[in-house]
C-alpha cells in the first residue's frame, strides 16, 4: 500500500491470529500454466492450516454471484483467482452480500494492477498464501461508476474502446500484446471526440479521462501518485491531446512514470464526477466495461477490507 499510509484506530488493519477460512473464485479456463499456480497457492494455504473451498464459474457474472452467495459463517474471506476484471466481479458480488467478509486476491490475469498496487508478487506463491492466510485486512474506500463498484480506476476515451475491442483469445495466447494490437486498431478509425467532465463543480475537456483509486495504470505504470486506496478521494487524470501523436506521447510517458508531469496532463481531486461526451460510449472500470457514457463516478462511504501482504 502507499507508504503514506497511517494506521488510526478506526483504519487499523485486521490482522488474523489463526489461518483465515477462504473462498477461491476462479475461471477454471485461465490456461495450464495458471492452473498449476492456483493449485500451488491453495495447497500452501492448506498447508498454513487455511481452510479453502474454490468454486469455478463458467460464465460471466457467475464470480459476482458466488462471492454475493459467500456466507461469513463459513468464509472469513473471499478470494479472486484471476485478473482485475475478476477481482471486480467479486468486489461486487461482496456489495451485494451481508458483508463482513473480506476480499484477497491471487493475481492470475494479464496486468494485475491490483497486485502492483498492493506489493504482491504474481510470481511468489508463498507470499500470495502468507498473506491470504495472515496478512493484514486494510479498510479502502470504493468508488462507483453508474452504481458498478470499482477498486482501482475508471475512464472513458480510448482506453475504454480498447478494453471493449480487445480480442479475448488472443489476449490469453499474447498477454499484454493484445492490448498493444487493440489500441494501434483503434488509434487510426478512432476520431477522439471531446469528453466534458466536471469534478466536484468545476468544468474541464480532454479526450481521455481516468479517475483513480489507486497510483497504478496497465500493469506496474504509475499514473496517479497521489492516489491512495485507503482515503475517500479520486485522482481524476484528463489528458486532451488526439491523434496518433497523443497517443504514443502519452503512451511512451506511462511507462517512464512521467504521464502526471506532462505540461498538457491535468490531475485533480475530486470526491465525483460526472463524463459527458458520445452516448452509450463505453466506460472501463479495473480493465472491464462497467458502463457507458454519460457516467457518474464517485467516492463515499462505501468500504472493503482488502487483504494485502505484511
Amino acid at each position: 500500500m502507499n507508504s503514506e499510509y497511517m494506521a488510526t484506530p478506526d483504519t487499523a488493519p485486521h490482522v488474523p491470529t489463526i489461518p483465515r477460512r477462504v473462498l477461491v473464485i476462479h475461471n477454471p479456463a485461465a490456461g495450464s500454466h495458471k492452473r498449476r499456480r492456483l493449485l500451488e497457492v491453495i495447497e500452501r494455504l492448506e498447508s498454513l492450516g487455511c481452510v479453502v473451498v474454490s468454486r469455478q464459474t463458467r460464465r460471466r457474472g457467475d464470480a459476482e454471484d458466488f462471492a454475493a452467495e459467500a456466507s461469513s459463517q463459513e468464509h472469513d474471506a473471499v478470494i479472486a483467482a484471476g485478473g482485475d476484471g475478476t477481482v471486480n466481479e467479486v468486489l461486487n458480488g461482496l456489495g451485494r452480500g451481508a458483508g463482513g467478509l473480506a476480499l484477497g486476491v491471487i493475481p492470475l490475469g494479464t496486468a494485475n494492477v491490483l497486485a502492483c498496487e498492493i506489493g504482491l508478487d504474481p510470481k511468489n506463491i508463498d507470499q500470495i498464501a502468507r498473506a491470504i492466510a495472515f496478512g493484514p485486512a486494510r479498510h479502502v474506500h470504493v468508488a462507483v461508476a453508474n452504481c458498478r463498484r470499482f477498486l482501482l480506476m475508471a475512464g472513458a476515451g480510448l482506453d475504454a474502446h480498447v478494453v471493449a475491442g480487445v480480442s479475448i483469445a488472443l489476449k490469453r495466447r499474447t498477454g499484454k500484446l493484445a492490448y498493444v494490437v487493440e489500441s494501434l486498431k483503434q488509434a487510426v478509425g478512432y476520431d477522439f471526440p471531446k469528453l466534458g467532465i466536471r469534478a466536484d463543480g468545476i468544468d474541464y475537456e480532454g479526450r481521455m479521462v481516468v479517475a483513480c483509486k489507486g497510483r497504478f495504470y496497465g500493469g506496474p505504470f504509475i499514473a496517479a501518485p497521489n492516489a491512495n486506496l485507503e482515503t475517500p478521494m479520486l485522482e481524476v487524470c484528463i489528458l486532451p491531446n488526439s491523434g496518433i501523436s497523443g497517443m504514443l506521447r502519452y503512451g511512451l510517458a506511462l511507462p517512464m512514470g512521467k504521464l502526471s508531469e506532462l505540461p498538457e496532463v491535468q490531475v485533480i481531486s475530486a470526491r465525483s464526477i460526472l463524463i459527458t461526451g458520445p452516448r452509450g460510449a463505453p466506460v472501463q472500470g479495473d480493465g472491464d466495461i462497467v458502463a457507458r457514457l454519460p457516467a457518474e463516478i464517485s467516492v463515499g462511504d462505501d468500504t472493503v477490507e482488502l487483504i494485502c501482504p505484511e
